[in-house]
């Protein structure tokens, strides 16, 4: 083979090639039109409420506008680390241990571990002492409520643990 017509038939070929995306990318292959009816009926599907806007709604619509150069952030800026820590620790909870219970027609609890008392607390059913009220007593079981929290203690019994 000759080359010179290799090179010939390879720069024919380009320059064909670059004129077929000239071509493309100039002028649509097939030429897209609505017919004059189809035009007319799309003027006509939409409602005249849709064609026009109220002023009200338009000045409404302006008002709020949150694109508006007045618009400032919100103090405090928000801080996700800030959501995660907690403000204040709650409370501890008082450790109560029920040391025995009395039982008669006015049955009695002696109770340790109350916030504020040192040693036990003979206590009866309704005796309110630091917030913590005594709401039961039977059976070797008092029921304690307060801070949010309902106890229901057993008397310890150690030489069973």
């Amino acid at each position: 083979m000759n080359p010179n017509y290799v090179r010939l038939t390879l720069i024919l070929g380009l320059v064909l090639g670059l004129l077929a995306v000239a071509r493309l990318l100039a002028w649509p292959l097939a030429r897209v039109s609505l017919s004059p009816s189809a035009v007319a009926e799309v003027g006509r599907a939409v409602p005249e409420a849709m064609r026009r806007v109220s002023a009200e709604s338009v000045s409404a619509i302006v008002s709020r506008d949150p694109f508006r150069v007045e618009r400032r952030p919100m103090r405090p800026a928000y801080d996700p680390l800030r959501l995660a820590e907690q403000l204040a620790p709650p409370p501890p909870r008082p450790a109560l241990i029920l040391a025995g219970v009395i039982d008669g027609a006015e049955p009695s609890a002696v109770i340790e571990g109350l916030p504020g008392i040192e040693g036990s607390r003979v206590m009866r059913v309704g005796d309110v002492v630091s917030g913590l009220q005594v709401r039961q007593i039977g059976n070797g079981r008092v029921t304690i409520v307060g801070m949010d929290t309902t106890w229901v203690l057993e008397v310890r019994e150690p030489w069973k643990n």
